[in-house]
């Protein structure tokens, strides 16, 4: 049974089981991907972080629930499309000063937009 009141809605899951699914190469990105399955309601979170050493302050995490006729598999390359196809987004990270925020669109992924 999903509860619908779940704060994972708004800070994102927070106990939860975690399924590393890998790395995304696409465009020097190399962004952690997995799914995290909130512990309370059961809402599949797709999570990504990537962080781009030669550049301070530039970590960044995005979660997004993922929708059930989502097909499968998921693999770390669609994982950016899939979260700009999202109705809404969380994001945070050191390259928003410590700032969450929701939005959706083009998440904020890529340490520069590709050419």
């Amino acid at each position: 049974m999903i509860d619908k009141d779940c704060e994972c809605l708004s800070h994102g899951p927070d106990r939860f089981h975690e399924e590393y699914l890998g790395v995304d190469p696409t465009n020097g990105r190399f962004g952690d991907v997995d799914v995290r399955t909130c512990g309370l309601c059961q809402r599949r979170w797709l999570h990504y972080r990537a962080e781009y050493e030669a550049f301070s302050k530039s970590g960044r995490w995005i979660v997004g629930i993922l929708p059930d006729d989502l097909p499968l598999p998921l693999t770390p390359e669609n994982a950016v499309p899939i979260l700009n196809s999202l109705p809404w987004y969380i994001y945070g990270g050191s390259f928003f000063f410590g700032v969450i925020g929701r939005d959706s669109g083009k998440a904020p992924a890529d340490l520069f937009p590709p050419v």
